[in-house]
């Protein structure tokens, strides 16, 4: 037995990095998966990788930062699996400059994507889950640079601190409702944010063990927190960073 037999989970951003190591575990432990992604190529890659292992998933494409392609997302998502049990936000982009060389333009696009887009999905796909009436589990994605001052980048920063504040009011509100959240503050893990750096090229300076994360790394603690074993887990963001944090 799965520990998530018969439950639908949604992963935002699943077409890449941690979000695609997420859609595979939690179909190998049992969940029919539906990947919501910007890249059409890179979702339908993963869901071959899904089925190929015996899982079923689906994919919906779209903007996650823009409300009417999230609501279509869920309506979607519940057409073809029935409900929505598990969500789990990854979709992010990055900056790569001070903010006073960071155009505004290019300030609101990364918090549009990487914190709106958040909101957005967690605040529909939990209408769902409460219309459903038999609790759910919302794993978000912070980061450890929320907990850190940066010399080039800002918005990204802001936008993980503030995933960081959704997670615990979300907590609060849903909890009631039987449906937990918790989120996941990943260190150097897997390719760079909305970049182009591979993992075997990334600076493990700062880190214990001297090795970036594997993204299999953080879907496993995404799988904990999704599952029956974190039910009296709520509101927390877990340092997965092996312990950047404390360096």
């Amino acid at each position: 037995m799965g520990k998530l037999d018969g439950k639908v989970a949604v992963v935002v951003g699943g077409g890449r990095n941690i979000g695609r190591a997420i859609s595979l575990l939690f179909a190998k432990e049992g969940a029919k998966i539906a990947i919501f992604d910007m890249d059409e190529g890179r979702a339908a890659g993963v869901a071959e990788e899904v089925e190929a292992q015996g899982g079923e998933c689906t994919y919906v494409i779209g903007p996650v930062q823009d409300v009417n392609s999230v609501k279509n997302m869920v309506s979607t998502v519940v057409g073809r699996l029935g409900k929505i049990d598990i969500l789990t936000n990854c979709a992010a982009i990055s900056d790569r400059l001070p903010m006073l060389e960071l155009p505004d333009e290019e300030y609101l696009r990364i918090v549009d994507v990487t914190m709106h887009g958040s909101y957005y999905t967690c605040k529909y796909v939990a209408e769902q889950m409460v219309k459903q009436g038999t609790g759910g589990a919302i794993v978000n994605f912070s980061s450890g640079s929320a907990f850190r001052g940066s010399t080039s980048r800002v918005a990204y920063d802001m936008a993980k601190g503030a995933i960081v504040t959704l997670t615990m009011d979300l907590a609060v509100q849903l909890g009631p409702h039987g449906i937990r959240a918790n989120a996941i503050a990943p260190g150097i893990t897997g390719s760079q944010v909305g970049g182009t750096i591979a993992m075997e090229d990334r600076s493990t300076r700062n880190v214990i063990g001297g090795r970036p994360g594997l993204p299999e790394e953080q879907a496993s603690v995404a799988l904990f927190l999704a599952s029956d074993d974190a039910a009296h887990i709520h509101g927390q963001t877990i340092n997965v960073d092996a312990g950047m944090n404390v360096m």
